[in-house]
């Protein structure tokens, strides 16, 4: 999105402030979410970025009034779970630039699955397996990534604390390999299957193959995390 916006734009109940940038992060029941860092990227000067922490109730505010700037908003919030950091992209309700001296109020939603914003992928983590296509029953054949069912059943609350859902579905292709695209960081156990048929698992090359793991994500980039799979007949 291009444009810029006009000092006084209202949002909800709230006006925006010249020279200042505010706003609200909240999660996807409405939880205010505190200790998300917003980013305010200078479009015109080098390293002379705006960052800043969200309070208790969600809310943060920084002076824009800097010489002559253009700042476009971006957000990320870090939890621990299950022993590990997990930093995720917040969605942004507005990503339109804005002039420094105008202001104005940049919310944002913490969501741990849907698509993105940008169309850039999605705000959920990946599943990815590697499958032992040679099947000793049938020689004949070959087992195919895309006949794979994957079914992850939560152990216990997710990330944001919210009570997960069992995912079972089939695998697609993708850049990064093949397997289940946008799923809440949690932990899980999975099972998976080819054409109904189970097949064996395990965590990518760790340990001895069984019917079913128990696993988290793991970080792989700085905001993409996914759970690497060995499967087999």
């Amino acid at each position: 999105m291009t444009g810029m916006v006009d000092a006084g734009r209202e949002t909800g109940a709230e006006r925006s402030e010249a020279g200042v940038l505010k706003g609200r992060v909240v999660d996807a029941a409405g939880r205010p979410v505190a200790g998300a860092e917003i980013v305010a990227n200078n479009q015109l000067l080098y390293n002379s970025n705006l960052i800043v922490a969200t309070d208790k109730d969600g809310r943060y505010r920084v002076s824009t009034d800097v010489a002559v700037a253009t700042f476009r908003v971006t957000g990320t919030v870090t939890r621990r779970f299950e022993g590990r950091a997990y930093t995720m992209e917040l969605t942004p309700h507005d990503d339109v630039p804005f002039a420094g001296s105008d202001g104005a109020i940049r919310d944002f939603t913490w969501r741990l699955t849907g698509e993105r914003s940008d169309g850039l992928g999605f705000y959920g983590s990946m599943v990815l397996f590697h499958l032992e296509s040679y099947d000793p029953q049938a020689p004949e054949t070959f087992l195919r990534d895309e006949d794979v069912t994957l079914t992850l059943t939560p152990q216990g609350p997710l990330i944001d604390g919210s009570a997960g859902e069992v995912i079972t579905r089939r695998a697609e292709r993708g850049g990064d390999g093949s397997g289940v695209l946008d799923v809440p960081i949690g932990r899980y156990r999975i099972t998976a299957e080819h054409l109904g048929r189970p097949l064996k698992i395990r965590v990518r090359d760790t340990g001895e193959y069984g019917e079913a793991v128990v696993t988290g994500f793991e970080r792989f980039l700085s905001t993409v995390h996914r759970i690497r799979l060995d499967l087999k007949p």
